[in-house]
Order: C-alpha cells, then sequence, then structure tokens
C-alpha cells in the first residue's frame, strides 16, 4: 500500500490571520508608544531656536557701537548694519518647527514676560514664525493662545514652555 503524502508547503489561511492579527495588536502598542514624540521633538527644537537666537541678540548687542539690538532678526545674518563691527551672528534664522515658516513679526508694543492670554495675544499676530520685539531684544515663538492650528503648541504663555526669558 502506497501512502499519499499532502503537499505541506504554506500556512493555512487560519494561521495567517492570527499572524496578521498579532503584528496589527503590535504596531498598535509601538504607535501608541511614541506618538507624542513628534511634538516632544518639535518642542526641543523651538527651544533650541529660540536659546540660539537670544544668545545671538545678546552678542549683537556686545558688538554694537550704540548698545542697541538690532532693528529686525535679518541684521543678525545679513550683516548690512554699519553701527556693529562683527557682521554675522547667526547663519540663518531658523525655521519654527510647528509651523515651518522663518516669518518674524515686529511687534509696535513692549513684550512683558508678565503678559499672559489676551495681553500678549494683543502684541503677537499669531500663525507662527516668531515675534520680535527691537526695543528690548525680546524673541518668541508667534503663537496666540487662541490658535486652532492643528499641531500648534499648547502652551503659549510667556512663562511658558517656549518663552521664559
Amino acid at each position: 500500500m502506497i501512502k499519499k503524502l499532502r503537499n505541506s508547503k504554506g500556512f493555512t489561511l487560519v494561521e495567517l490571520l492570527i499572524v496578521i492579527v498579532i503584528l496589527g495588536i503590535l504596531a498598535a502598542i509601538v504607535i501608541a508608544r511614541f506618538a507624542g514624540a513628534t511634538k516632544e521633538s518639535k518642542e526641543a527644537s523651538l527651544k533650541g531656536n529660540l536659546r540660539t537666537m537670544r544668545s545671538s541678540l545678546e552678542i549683537y548687542k556686545a558688538n554694537s557701537n550704540a548698545n542697541l539690538y538690532p532693528a529686525s532678526l535679518d541684521d543678525l545674518w545679513k550683516g548690512t548694519n554699519p553701527d556693529v563691527q562683527s557682521k554675522t551672528f547667526i547663519e540663518r534664522i531658523p525655521a519654527d518647527p510647528f509651523y515651518k515658516k522663518k516669518t518674524v513679526y515686529l511687534s509696535s508694543s513692549v513684550f512683558d514676560p508678565t503678559d499672559v492670554g489676551t495681553d500678549r495675544d494683543g502684541k503677537v499676530n499669531g500663525g507662527g514664525g516668531w515675534a520680535y520685539d527691537s526695543q528690548t531684544g525680546r524673541v518668541c515663538a508667534d503663537y496666540k493662545s487662541t490658535d486652532s492650528t492643528v499641531g500648534a503648541p499648547i502652551d503659549t504663555s510667556w512663562g511658558g514652555a517656549y518663552n521664559v526669558w
């Protein structure tokens, strides 16, 4: 009697479904674990950018014959102001990591770190980029507390995580 052996060179449908379900569960766990990492990295980048711009502003002021901050942040990298001995203090204005904008809003009102909520919102235009006060040399992220753009940082106050002087 000759036995016929079954050709078993593959997986059954049930085995494949079980593997797919297990992989789906593992993917859901990994995605949930690292979902906040993007925002945290943007926050870290924003803090680093603010530190860089603020230190460049202080160096500019120290090199200025009139001991003044630049009229605009562009003076930090363009080197067009004859009042300053050294010409370049920063390679370029960094982009805002949340909105991907390099725009600089020049405030007509003096920024005060004690401003919160609507007081601060009245001094910036919102929408991303940077807000700069050439009188005091203060630079901050240009967000309003009412900004509803998806991905915008939640904390937009002066004393918050981003705009601590």
